[in-house]
């Protein structure tokens, strides 16, 4: 909102005493805006005084309930992301990386729990070393227990890591609570569990779980143990003892799951620096013998952590584990760069990350009131526990960082102490810190910079996961970017509702602040602003026009101008006469949108459940009484624009670029506007009016995106189980299965035994057809499709692809010896060797060294419509169809040149993507080679020539027939450009 609107004068509701014992303030100035009716909307300008039932408290709901309720809500919420959305089961093991590991653990059970049914014929049935295990025990005694109790499947393997995730969880919720408050610490528990590091690692058998889990531990019962100073008494003195048990197994766990200095260096470093800073800070309360000698102790276990470690790497053994570092040394091949663990936080945390660091500055505010003055030792508790936050930060990163150039990237040991950061943030800001523009703009920017990072580099999710180097599923990207969108896209918009403004006193979709908005706009700079905009709305208005008269009367001078510039000034009169209003307007609308659900949110009820209705009641209302024309003009044509169809057009839009028919994007789009308002009216009430609860709960769904929709599919994807699953269903009684470079052991978790298991194409292909009844199958990994391809139409008559069944996979395909009448052949190949002679747009007739015919090319657009001409800057397909005429045996490349006017485009490029060389061609065999250009925006309009043909190095393929430019390159005819 520009500065020089003034706030609408409506009252705010008296502030509601929070229910919650040890949770809320004594004035929570986000609670009692919740008492304003809905009907306040239809009030005038004027101030008028709240009701009397202001004052009442509201009904205990939403996370100010009752005091179990917040404590219930950090149990089940965590059980549900960590355990069951979806279940353990869903997503597959990935081979090789959770394999090798499920592989150690199955080992470990097998000798160290006695479990001899987990034994596999010729498979390693050894009890394994801890080189082997290439880090200290604890993970993978926990993975072969799992074993042990349910049997060899991937949940039993997950099971009891996702339950040491909890623990880390419900660890951190109980260090908060006791050191800051209920509501901070169930935040803080949310964002843990919502973060794609902790959550990933807790649901798959990657083993960092437990090092996580053990420092949050280690850091809560330490910090309480250390800065949780009351009044002497039994039950605190019990309490402080609790928490320091709950320090001693953390620490225990970190170092038999990651070594001393992380497990040990780092809750100690942590506790022992902020030990001294409270020293340096000076003392309230007195002197704490206890919490003094814990903190020396603290820093002399980060002594002996940090000098193990320097002794271990002097030492420089690299053939045994170091149980100082908690990992084999292993100089990376590249020197790690000084971004590299902000590389992977910053996308292994992703979106809360891009939050974190602006939380971590609100930490060095002091604290707002926790409505506890009456305690003069809980402010002094609160800082403390900040300390401890900021410094664990500190010591983490540094410990990581000095580990990355000496070790294989190991996940973050702390999220736990990086959630506490946002959670108390969050807090405060509910308790009253004031609001910051800029935190939200900031964590929009980052979210911005990680979303291109997730387009162009979509294998940084693997950050998650602590693994580098791994391929990212080509036929996945395009659903992995919609949903990492809809995660980063939605968190942006949360923060910047959610923190611009803490609960604002103007009245909601009132139609005199979008006037005043206008006047501002109109007066800005002595009206230097309107008048650009009318120039600028003016210039491209007559540039359009001028357009669009040349093309009816078919100016001679049209054609110089290119399509890209056309279509630009055509469209560009509404583009500046639209898209800044719109922007403007629609940032406000959001905001009120925002300050109506929670600002104005009364107490929970029946009516909750319609209050969305409320707010378009009162706009018809206004818009049939209101006499004044300029407020009637605002009310028609910027008001109920935005109210009706802001939602529906932004949902049209989405669910369009998802290629989604056209029906079904009609039918959800429509209702998308009346949907919203009743969402947010009813969850504006549940949550009792908190902006805070609401960017809480909202980012937490969208947390539950990543965590229940995107990495479960991104582990299938690299993962056998589905293929295991196809066949399960589709195989008759006796219809046997074989591998064809899977892992065997894979097959020991989803097939329930082991099945003949090939390596070669050759032998696969004899076990495929060797069968005398019924079908066989064969799962397979993609990358041996093409010569097992090769080999089954050389000798099947007449000539066709491999029959494939499963292709969900972009890595493991499920084959079959034949098809049903029913089922479709999903061989990826099929798009590239066809089955009957093409005919192509612009028919050809060369041959190439009597080896390769040229039978034409097509050129068509993103929808696959033919096209004569293109346009600079767009997208375009070029598909040319060969016909082989002999033994190929040079791995050529394709080229493309598109000349004229001195310029040229160069598509250099393997043909069929190099996923089937030339060395499987057959003859006879129809293939083609379809390859995506877009012209450099220099190529003005004209017609310019294409050229192609294939090439290595300086050789080009020799023409011997059909057009051609005399230096072996095809001449495919004139191209226009517009």
């Amino acid at each position: 909102m520009p500065p020089s609107l003034p706030p609408d004068p409506v009252a705010d509701a008296a502030p509601a005493p929070d229910p919650v014992a040890d949770a809320a303030p004594a004035s929570d100035p986000v609670a009692g805006a919740g008492a304003a009716p809905p009907s306040e909307l239809a009030r005038p300008a004027a101030s008028e005084p709240a009701p009397a039932s202001a004052s009442v408290s509201a009904p205990a709901s939403g996370f100010g309930g009752p005091p179990w309720l917040t404590t219930a809500l950090a149990v089940v919420l965590p059980a549900i992301i960590l355990l069951l959305l979806p279940p353990l089961s869903r997503s597959g093991l990935w081979d090789p990386y959770e394999l090798n590991i499920a592989d150690l653990g199955r080992r470990l059970s097998l000798n160290l729990f006695q479990a001899g049914a987990l034994a596999l014929s010729g498979a390693d049935n050894s009890m394994p070393h801890l080189n082997d295990l290439g880090r200290p025990e604890l993970p993978f005694t926990s993975i072969a227990l799992g074993f042990k109790l349910f049997g060899l499947h991937e949940w039993s393997g997950r099971l009891p890591l996702a339950l040491w995730g909890m623990g880390g969880a419900l660890a951190l919720y109980a260090a908060v609570a006791r050191l800051v408050d209920k509501r901070a610490a169930l935040y803080s528990t949310l964002a843990l569990c919502t973060m794609p590091l902790f959550f990933v690692q807790a649901r798959s058998m990657l083993g960092d779980i437990v090092t996580m889990s053990g420092v949050s531990m280690a850091l809560s019962g330490l910090s309480v143990f250390v800065f949780d100073r009351r009044e002497p008494s039994p039950h605190a003195t019990r309490a402080r003892m609790a928490f320091l048990a709950l320090g001693a197994a953390g620490l225990i766990v970190g170092y038999y799951s990651r070594g001393a200095l992380l497990g040990l260096g780092v809750p100690l470093g942590t506790i022992g620096g902020a030990w001294i800073l409270t020293l340096a800070a000076g003392r309230h309360q007195g002197i704490d013998r206890l919490g003094d000698l814990a903190g020396v102790l603290a820093l002399a276990g980060l002594l002996y952590a940090a000098l193990s470690a320097v002794k271990a790497l002097e030492a420089g053994d690299t053939k045994n584990l170091s149980m100082a570092l908690g990992a084999m040394i292993r100089t990376p091949a590249r020197y790690p760069t000084f971004d590299v663990l902000i590389g992977h936080l910053g996308h292994g945390l992703a979106p809360w990350s891009a939050f974190i660091p602006f939380a971590i500055g609100r930490l060095f505010i002091a604290p707002a009131s926790n409505g506890k003055e009456a305690d003069a030792y809980a402010r002094d508790r609160e800082s403390y526990f900040r300390a401890v936050v900021l410094v664990g930060a500190a010591v983490a990163f540094t410990v990581h960082g000095f580990l990355a150039v000496k070790t294989e990237l190991i996940a973050f040991s702390g999220p736990a102490i990086l959630a506490a950061a946002c959670g108390i943030a969050i807090r405060d800001f509910e308790r009253g810190a004031h609001a910051s523009i800029a935190l939200g703009v900031g964590t929009a920017v980052l979210l911005g910079v990680f979303h291109h990072d997730f387009h162009e580099l979509p294998e940084k999710a693997y950050q998650a996961f602590a693994v580098t180097g791994a391929s990212f599923p080509e036929s996945f990207k395009e659903h992995a970017l919609a949903l990492w969108t809809v995660a980063l896209v939605g968190f942006a918009g949360l923060a910047l509702l959610s923190w611009a403004e803490h609960d604002s006193k103007r009245r909601p979709f009132d139609v005199d602040n979008y006037l005043r908005i206008l006047d501002a706009l109109r007066d800005a700079w002595d009206g230097l602003l309107a008048l650009v905009y009318f120039a600028l709305v003016a210039g491209a208005s007559l540039a359009g026009l001028a357009i669009w008269v040349g093309s009816r009367l078919h100016a001679k001078w049209l054609p110089t101008i290119s399509m890209q510039v056309r279509e630009g000034a055509l469209n560009a009169w509404w583009v500046t006469a639209l898209v800044p209003l719109v922007a403007i307007f629609g940032l406000f609308f959001a905001s009120d949108l925002w300050l109506w659900a929670f600002g104005r949110a009364g107490s929970l009820s029946w009516g909750s459940f319609t209050r969305g209705f409320e707010p378009l009641e009162e706009l018809f209302v206004r818009i049939k009484e209101e006499k004044d024309r300029t407020k009637r003009f605002g009310l028609l044509f910027v008001l109920l624009p935005l109210m009706i169809l802001a939602a529906p057009v932004a949902v049209f839009g989405v669910l369009l670029s998802q290629h989604l028919r056209l029906p079904v994007v009609v039918a959800l789009a429509l209702p998308a506007g009346v949907a919203l308002f009743l969402v947010l009216g009813l969850l504006g009430e549940l949550l009792r009016g908190r902006r805070a609860a609401g960017f809480v709960f909202l980012g937490t769904i969208l947390g539950v995106v990543l965590s229940g929709a995107y990495y479960p599919a991104l582990a299938n994807q690299l993962s056998p189980k589905e293929v295991f699953e196809s066949y399960e269903r589709t195989h008759e009684r006796g219809e046997p299965l074989a591998l064809f470079g899977v892992g065997g052991r894979t097959a020991a978790y989803y097939a329930g035994g082991e099945p003949p298991s090939f390596a070669d194409a050759q032998s696969a292909y004899q076990w495929l057809v060797s069968g005398s009844e019924g079908r066989r199958f064969l799962a397979m990994r993609a990358d041996e499709l093409s010569r097992l391809n090769q080999i089954y139409r050389e000798r099947v008559s007449p000539r066709q692809n491999l029959p494939v069944l499963d292709a969900r996979s972009s890595q493991i395909l499920l084959v079959s010896s034949r098809l049903l009448g029913s089922e479709k052949n999903q061989n990826p190949l099929d798009k590239m060797l066809l089955a009957a002679p093409p005919a192509p747009q612009h028919p050809l007739d060369v041959n190439m060294d009597d080896k390769l015919a040229v039978l034409g090319f097509d050129l068509i657009d993103k929808n696959g419509d033919p096209v004569k001409v293109v346009a600079p800057g767009r997208k375009y397909r070029m598909r040319t169809y060969y016909k082989v005429l002999g033994p190929v045996t040079t791995e050529w490349e394709a080229f493309i040149h598109i000349d004229g006017y001195r310029r040229r485009h160069n598509g250099d490029h393997k043909p069929m993507e190099g996923k089937y060389p030339f060395s499987l061609w057959l003859r006879d065999d129809l293939l083609v080679d379809d390859y995506e250009f877009s012209l450099e925006p220099n190529f003005s309009p004209g017609t310019y020539t294409i050229y192609f043909g294939l090439f290595v190095g300086d050789t080009r393929l020799k023409i011997k027939s059909g057009p051609s430019d005399g230096d072996n390159r095809i001449n495919g005819g004139p191209l226009v450009v517009q």
